[in-house]
């Protein structure tokens, strides 16, 4: 049992499982032979052939759920090109029958739907507009040999919502809030938030949408308990079970939107003042311990935390990127995420060995053009 165990955490490990969601516990049906002989080396075959299927499934679902992006049951990944939309504006339209994303215009689908609002939003008033759509619609077109019957993830429905305002932007973006049903590492039902768009919603004007998400999540661990007794109990419609859920989700962000669109626009500009503490960065990253130099898995940099929020962004050579303040909850999820990891040991000796050598020469100066606002995060 001990090997058995020792085997799945170093697998677990080995695929980057987000620590959070390790189990404490695995599953397994177990045959012991009484005889001997052949029969425990089948047996123990078998064990170890369960553990691999679970980890392999796991990988699967984490490798098929990248920030913003849907997953392309056509190329099998969530990183080929089409997979996220490429304007502002674009929300999931469902899937093509071989199993591509297509994206539409939210505004232009407001229209066609005829969203009594949409009038209001043209004629330039800060509003959001939702639209909850079931996760059989968006499969319409999708053919089961291209995913259609996927053991990876189901979309059970999404909350399509925009306009939002952007941190320094003169334009507006939009978001599919997907639904998703999985499984957890113990083979339980998983309900999963996944939101889709070509902004990082850490970028937005108003940070109460996080929170509102934050909360959303967390219902959507309790109501996973709930829909699983149900389908332990006997049939029952998942896309029925979440769509009041999904209804009260849009109301949740039609409502804070209507808030946020009351705040004066001294208020707006005020919260998009401040400067990114460049000055600091060169000697933070000299200071910054081994826990504090991270690798940007998607940017190829390097990132430096410092005190009170300060993030650097350095190319491998030291060479100063840009500088934010970020909540420690928007670094933690870029780690759980997969987008951040520790650097290497030979990476962060590189690393310092470059910092030296720029203090030493007096090159250790940060872009001039970087004092800009603190809403322009990295790995965005």
């Amino acid at each position: 049992m001990r090997a058995l165990a020792d085997m799945a955490q170093a697998l677990l490990r080995i695929e980057g499982v987000d620590p959070l969601a390790m189990p404490r516990y695995l599953d397994l049906n177990l045959r012991v032979p009484i005889d001997g002989g052949n029969d425990v080396r089948r047996a123990a075959g078998t064990a170890v052939e369960q553990i691999l299927q679970r980890v392999r499934e796991v990988r699967e679902h984490e490798q098929a759920l990248r920030p913003g992006a849907v997953y392309s049951y056509f190329a099998g990944s969530s990183e080929a090109e089409g997979c996220r939309p490429s304007e502002p504006r674009q929300v999931f339209d469902g899937y093509s029958s071989t199993g591509k994303p297509q994206f539409a215009d939210f505004v232009t689908l407001a229209i066609e739907r005829k969203d009594p609002d949409v009038e209001r939003m043209l004629a330039g008033e800060e509003i959001v507009l939702t639209h909850v759509t079931m996760g059989r619609v968006l499969r319409t077109q999708q053919l089961a040999e291209f995913g259609g019957q996927s053991p990876v993830f189901k979309i059970l429905g999404q909350v399509d919502a925009g306009l939002f305002r952007v941190l320094g932007e003169a334009g507006r973006c939009a978001f599919s809030f997907q639904l998703l049903r999985g499984t957890t590492l113990e083979g339980r039902v998983r309900l999963r938030l996944h939101c889709v768009g070509a902004v990082d919603p850490m970028d937005l004007a108003d940070p109460a949408l996080m929170q509102i998400l934050s909360r959303f999540q967390r219902k959507l661990d309790g109501e996973a308990l709930r829909l699983e007794g149900q389908l332990k109990g006997g049939e029952a419609d998942e896309e029925e079970f979440v769509r009041p859920l999904l209804q009260d989700f849009a109301r949740q962000l039609q409502s804070r939107t209507r808030n946020a669109g009351r705040r004066t626009q001294h208020g707006l500009e005020r919260s998009e003042t401040g400067q990114r503490p460049t000055s600091k960065a060169y000697p933070d990253a000299g200071e910054a311990s081994d826990g504090a130099i991270l690798w940007d898995v998607d940017q190829s940099t390097i990132c430096v935390l410092g005190p009170k929020g300060r993030v650097h962004v350095f190319t491998p050579e030291a060479r100063h990127v840009t500088s934010v303040v970020m909540q420690r909850s928007a670094i933690d999820r870029r780690r759980q995420q997969g987008r951040w990891r520790l650097a290497e040991p030979e990476e962060r000796g590189e690393f310092r060995i470059q910092i030296k050598r720029l203090v030493a020469s007096g090159e250790d100066r940060p872009r001039a053009d970087d004092d800009g606002p603190i809403g322009q995060e990295p790995s965005a």
